[in-house]
């Protein structure tokens, strides 16, 4: 039965492998997939990390008395909680996600230059996530002081908590190991999917083996495969949105239709930088809200609503490929130098 299951897992993570990787008009090489395959295999391990300082180097801070005014006050903890957070994922989440992606690249030049690029270029990312997780950590706390019941820690704590660290450290992984290597958004969506695979393959194996009961690896091997594919894709497709930021804000520069819609214009960034930057925060957003939403009907035994959404966010999945080789034309036509029409005021 171990080998059962085993080779399911296994034929099930390469059939839908497979199926997105031909769906990629201008796929990679299979070494790339491959080596994102297993750099993914390893992203549990950021996860696990920022989960243990969490769940002990914050409660430790109340024994010191200089951080007890900070967690006594309900505004100041807010606060308190959203910086260290930020201080945990900045150091935690990636450095070690950073350290896996060049051990297991042999030390290759491309890796440590994607990784000095992505500490230039993502701390608004950075902030967007440690916003998110301060805000769940702190509604958490607020609304167990309110109603006392264990769901809110469940739902906000550890369902939505995990869906955004799971999300981010899954597009940091793309974003160091195969930053260079994105010829178009086709490519930035099936890597995504490809470590999202990975993640769900080397999870679904410690769950199994953490439970003692290997038969959890055939309904997981049904549902989660395919949750962490398409948050992963959704993810992929605004990463790819954002990678080709500057091309795309010229071509859309061309007629005034691009407005920002989540960045201040106050901030002192180039167009293209703020588009990145709002890409970025849509793809952790959707993402998130995707597998948050699964993980919630799972948690209330709805589980039954989740396979007809599943299928919806793959039909979506397909549909992602679709636009974002649309955009991939437009960018390639505006490389070979045409340029879109400037519409006159009448």
């Amino acid at each position: 039965m171990v080998l059962f299951y085993a080779t399911l897992l296994i034929l099930t993570t390469l059939a839908w492998g497979y199926l997105f990787y031909k769906k990629d008009y201008h796929p990679q090489p299979f070494k790339v997939i491959a080596q994102s395959f297993g750099v993914g295999l390893f992203a549990m391990v950021p996860v696990f990390g920022y989960k243990y300082l969490y769940q002990h180097f914050l409660p430790r801070l109340s024994e010191y008395e200089i951080f007890q005014p900070l967690l006594e006050s309900a505004l100041l903890s807010g606060i308190f909680i959203f910086i260290a957070n930020l201080v945990l994922l900045s150091i935690i989440l990636f450095a070690l996600s950073g350290l896996v992606s060049v051990v297991l690249n042999f030390f290759n030049h491309n890796v440590l230059t994607n990784l000095k690029n992505a500490i230039k270029d993502e701390p608004l990312g950075f902030v967007t996530v440690s916003l998110m997780i301060g805000l769940v950590i702190y509604l958490q706390t607020l609304f167990q002081n309110w109603f006392n019941h264990p769901i809110i820690g469940t739902a906000l704590g550890t369902i939505l908590f995990l869906a955004i660290i799971e999300e981010y450290i899954k597009h940091l992984i793309v974003r160091i190991t195969d930053d260079k290597k994105l010829k178009d958004i086709d490519d930035a969506i099936t890597l995504s999917i490809v470590v999202g695979l990975a993640f769900a393959f080397i999870e679904n194996i410690i769950y199994s083996l953490a439970s003692g009961d290997m038969s959890i690896i055939f309904y997981r091997t049904m549902i989660t495969i395919p949750i962490h594919l398409v948050a992963s894709g959704i993810f992929g497709y605004y990463y790819g949105l954002a990678h080709f930021a500057q091309p795309i804000v010229k071509i859309e520069e061309g007629d005034k239709t691009y407005r920002s819609k989540w960045l201040p214009k106050l901030l002192t960034f180039k167009r293209s930088a703020l588009y990145r930057e709002e890409k970025i925060m849509e793809g952790i957003f959707f993402a998130t809200l995707f597998h948050a939403v699964i993980n919630l009907l799972f948690e209330f035994t709805l589980g039954f609503l989740a396979v007809p959404l599943i299928v919806v966010g793959i039909v979506i999945i397909f549909r992602l490929y679709k636009v974002g080789q649309k955009e991939d034309r437009l960018v390639a036509k505006f490389r070979k130098g045409w340029r879109p029409k400037i519409k006159k005021p009448a």
